[in-house]
């Protein structure tokens, strides 16, 4: 173990303003979170994923924010029938579940929310604005639960208590009298159940705009763009069973350990049968190598990869083009099924034959030999499950890519039949849930005649904005209410700072959520912070509904007696609002009232969901209508070789530590790659490091280049790890000040979080 000394103070933070200065809009609260001084500690990263550390871990957090007894009560509860569903990720429950249905992720996220510590009106009164955003994000979070309505007015420098009603008419009374209805931006964090994600776009389009921001189309949308173009549908997926069925399973940018934990079980068991696993990733992650159960006291794991294929960062697109040449060069393409259910092989095939085996090595940062290992085992499989993260998707290319994955699926007949198919995998636990209630700025003109034929409201036709367009909107000051439910814009969205100007050009500005982040620092004119009730809550014997990435949506029930009893459920603050704001558009009361009435209204406004109105309450569970069949598919040719990037020039990777989920901070560190007490790192290539004549754990700057705008990231240790030369790897937030907005997917509006050209020198 090697101690580091301590970070230095940022140079970035500013004195708070004095009570004697004027409080406008401007700079009251740095967007970057603060260095730390902590001492930095590196060790050995872990040999294999889980094991009783994790379970540890769990336990931990477990003693530490709900207490033990009330804790493993709500644990004993987290994904049963009569329980409430996982806030963690999307990952598919079991019909027979074990006792303890969890993961060390599930664990820590249901501890958060049920933390016993809170952040009510006492504790803003002790902090100004400016004096809260000197703390860590892992500080704010630990204040523990929002209870209070608090308001900052703008003649203020720290927030304050409202009361509800007055809280509640002061947004209904701004969306009423907005010049126009596009100057307002809904935005939602994928993790909300249908029924508020379902009210909320009620709402959006009840004033009539289709400025519906979703953290999935910061994460997932260029997978949702490919398969709805490729497939028909995004609901075109495995299901759990078919993990026990595959015979090769290859896992593309993604780190199960830290992101989607049960799905080791899925892994552990295939692999105990006999399925080959391929994990192609720029990291070496301890998941990817070996897993331990809880139970594992003496075992070093089962290993999950029987071919790791360290690719450069973004250079899944040459490998999988590679692994298609190789199935078309031996003749393994499955010419009966392509025959049948596709069209365009002979473009496909012109397409490929344009890649050299250089432009592929070259590209992909593998050899030959390494990518045909991998074809072998894709041709030699019956049925091949292929399931990809955001590595594959945060690309400017992502869309492409995904779909070059689906024709390679599609070339071995690897879709239709059990043990087969494609995976997205989904990091918030309702991302697919918001895509299916139509939490989007674009709605096909089927679904949108349904909904307003089931709704009577007058939908707008214009697409509205996404998240990336919504910030570029209200950085040019045309946006005046900015509402977010669940979330943290500042967190996950590109290029932390012109984000934080965005938000501090809107009048109002408007966070639901159950514990204080950054976002809520960086305000409006106005902001107000609205305390709402968290997944494990009971909210007076009512239930939601929840949508894994398999498409199966499960009712959940919160059984923990609220943080305070003046709490109010999601679905009640929006159709409050509603009722304000939209009075004469629906029954908003009713709506509020009795979430049965919400289903019923789904069942009938939108496709595919019309067992939400009684099935899905008496069975618990509902599995959503996928194509009956894959159809006809026009295969994608694969583009041309792109340029080959630069000596001296390095990719940078965004990432989660391990002690993460989405943009909750847990720890300040990473077990599962050996840090502990810091986080501002980036992870370099060690031959890398020699070559810039420098030392590991000494600091570095980072700079990005887009259009005529350079973005500075100053003072990062530089961490040893298995990483290819010319990547680096750094967790965000921290590093998205360095991702340009307009580096996007053009085809999905997805940020390239994963792909940022940067340079790197020593901190001065």
């Amino acid at each position: 173990m090697q101690d580091q000394p301590e970070a230095p103070d940022d140079p970035g933070d500013s004195e708070p303003k004095s009570p004697g200065q004027p409080v406008g809009t401007r700079a009251l609260a740095s967007a970057l979170p603060p260095l730390l001084t902590a001492p930095m500690t590196v060790e050995r990263p872990p040999r294999a994923s889980g094991g009783p550390a994790a379970a540890l871990v769990g336990l931990d957090d477990t003693l530490r924010k709900p207490g033990l007894v009330r804790g493993l009560r709500l644990l004993r509860a987290l994904n049963q029938e009569r329980g409430f569903v996982c806030p963690g990720c999307a990952w598919p429950t079991p019909d027979h579940r074990a006792r303890f249905e969890l993961c060390e992720s599930g664990a820590r996220a249901v501890a958060d929310e049920a933390d016993s510590r809170r952040a009510g009106d006492r504790s803003f009164a002790a902090y100004t604005i400016p004096e809260l955003a000197r703390r860590s994000d892992h500080w704010l979070a630990g204040q523990g639960r929002l209870t209070t309505p608090m308001i900052r007015r703008a003649d203020q420098n720290g927030y304050q208590p409202i009361d509800w009603d007055a809280a509640l008419a002061l947004v209904g009374t701004a969306l009423a009298t907005l010049p126009a209805p596009d100057r307002a931006v809904f935005y939602s964090s994928a993790r909300i159940a249908n029924e508020p994600a379902f009210c909320l776009q009620l709402l959006a389009r009840a004033i009539g705009t289709n400025n519906l921001a979703s953290s999935s189309q910061l994460c997932h949308e260029a997978s949702r763009v490919a398969l709805r173009g490729l497939l028909g549908d995004e609901r075109a997926c495995v299901s759990l069973a078919d993990f026990d069925r595959a015979e090769a399973i290859f896992l593309f940018g993604c780190n199960p350990g830290s992101n989607h934990p049960r799905m080791l079980a899925a892994l552990r068991a295939a692999k105990r049968r006999g399925a080959r696993i391929v994990a192609i990733n720029p990291l070496r992650e301890a998941s990817l190598l070996r897993s331990r159960r809880a139970t594992d006291l003496f075992d070093g794991g089962l290993e999950i990869a029987d071919l790791l294929l360290p690719v450069y960062v973004g250079g899944d697109l040459a490998t999988i083009i590679g692994i298609a040449k190789v199935v078309v060069e031996a003749d393994a393409v499955d010419r009966e099924f392509v025959a049948a259910h596709t069209r365009g092989l002979a473009s496909f095939e012109a397409a490929l034959a344009r890649w050299s085996w250089t432009d592929v090595c070259e590209r992909s940062g593998l050899d030959e030999a390494a990518i045909r290992a991998a074809a072998d085992i894709y041709i030699r499989s019956n049925a091949t499950i292929a399931c990809w993260g955001v590595g594959l998707t945060q690309h400017h290319d992502g869309v492409t890519t995904v779909e070059q994955l689906i024709d390679l699926l599609l070339l071995r007949g690897n879709l239709g039949k059990p043990g087969a198919g494609p995976l997205a995998l989904l990091g918030h636990s309702n991302t697919r849930g918001c895509w299916t209630m139509a939490v989007e700025p674009r709605l096909d003109p089927a679904t949108r005649e349904r909904l307003a034929a089931a709704t009577g409201l007058s939908i707008p036709t214009e697409p509205g904005l996404d998240v990336v367009g919504a910030i570029a909107a209200m950085h040019r000051g045309e946006v005046d209410v900015f509402g977010s439910l669940g979330g943290n814009l500042l967190a996950a969205g590109p290029d932390t700072e012109q984000v934080a100007a965005a938000l501090r050009r809107c009048k109002l500005t408007v966070h639901v959520a159950t514990k204080l982040n950054r976002a809520h620092l960086i305000t409006g004119e106005t902001a107000l912070l609205l305390p709402c009730l968290a997944r494990s809550e009971d909210d007076r014997g009512r239930w939601l509904s929840f949508e894994d990435m398999t498409g199966t949506v499960r009712a959940s029930t919160g059984r923990a007696p609220p943080a305070r009893a003046t709490l109010r459920s999601e679905v009640e603050i929006i159709t409050a609002i509603g009722a304000i704001t939209a009075p004469d558009a629906l029954d908003w009361a009713g709506l509020g009232r009795d979430y049965d009435r919400i289903r019923e209204l789904i069942a009938a406004a939108l496709p595919g969901c019309e067992g939400f109105a009684a099935q899905l309450g008496r069975a618990r569970s509902l599995r959503l209508p996928a194509p009956e069949s894959i159809g006809v598919a026009t295969l994608v040719p694969p583009p041309a070789p792109g340029p080959v990037r630069s000596d001296g020039e390095f990719l940078l990777t965004t990432v989660r530590s391990h002690d993460q989920h989405n943009s909750t901070i847990y720890k300040q560190g990473d077990r599962e790659r050996g840090i502990d007490g810091y986080r501002r790192v980036v992870l370099m290539n060690l031959a890398d490091i020699r070559r810039l004549g420098i030392e590991p754990f000494d600091q570095v700057d980072l700079t990005s280049s887009f259009g005529d705008h350079e973005r500075l990231a100053r003072k990062w240790v530089v961490v040893p790890h298995h990483i290819p030369a010319g990547m680096l790897a750094a967790y965000w937030p921290e590093a998205n000040a360095l991702v340009p907005t307009g580096h996007v997917d053009p085809r999905s509006g997805t940020p390239a979080y994963k792909s940022v050209p940067v340079t790197v020198r020593p901190s001065g």
